[in-house]
């Protein structure tokens, strides 16, 4: 679940120069990538990436919008009117399960791309990357679904809820993980906290 195999276009060239730039971002900084080492690395000339962009900056701009967690891959599908609150927990847990190793597989890329994209605003937009955006969007509806299957209080906006259980897993895996840090942590345990109380009627 590499973070930058999902990128949605359909042009291959793109693709590889959008992939490349954003690994040379995380691997050497704005200021420390060039035209020339993306182009490189996406296996095309330097003119092409000149075509297809313009320039290093739009290139950028370009790929981090494109940015897309896959959560299609780990997102259950609530089971309509059939669900028992046995089964909401394991479709819980596997969707922890999966957000955590989505994490743990992109956790260097992640460690040294926010920090990028936090000293260079310009390159994320106003509003954040697109891609990003849909992928919330997406792990939102599926609370919703839940709060309105019954399966779920719906008293907290579907946000507040994917953020209380995935929130603790984002930061003992890219943050912790960024100092080295380890702390035992029990998913099962984390997911059956998070329902206490939060479960429906």
């Amino acid at each position: 679940m590499y973070l930058l195999s999902s990128f949605d276009e359909a042009d291959s060239t793109r693709t590889a120069l959008m992939r490349a730039g954003l690994e040379l971002l995380a691997e050497k900084g704005y200021k420390g990538t060039t035209t020339r080492e993306i182009a490189a690395r996406a296996g095309v000339s330097e003119v092409t990436l000149f075509r297809q962009f313009g320039s290093k900056k739009a290139l950028l701009q370009a790929a981090v919008q494109k940015l897309r967690p896959p959560v299609e891959l780990i997102l259950p599908r609530p089971s309509h009117g059939q669900m028992t609150a046995s089964s909401l927990e394991d479709s819980l847990l596997h969707l922890a399960q999966g957000y955590a190793q989505m994490l743990e597989a992109n956790q260097g890329l992640l460690v040294r791309l926010l920090p990028e994209l936090a000293r260079h605003p310009e390159l994320r937009g106003e509003t954040g990357p697109l891609g990003l955006q849909k992928a919330m969007s997406a792990v939102f509806e599926y609370f919703a679904e839940l709060q309105k299957q019954g399966l779920l209080r719906a008293d907290e906006a579907p946000s507040q809820v994917a953020v209380a259980l995935l929130g603790p897993l984002f930061a003992r895996g890219v943050l912790l993980g960024a100092l080295a840090l380890r702390p035992a942590f029990d998913l099962q345990a984390h997911v059956r906290g998070f329902l206490k109380g939060r479960q429906g009627d």
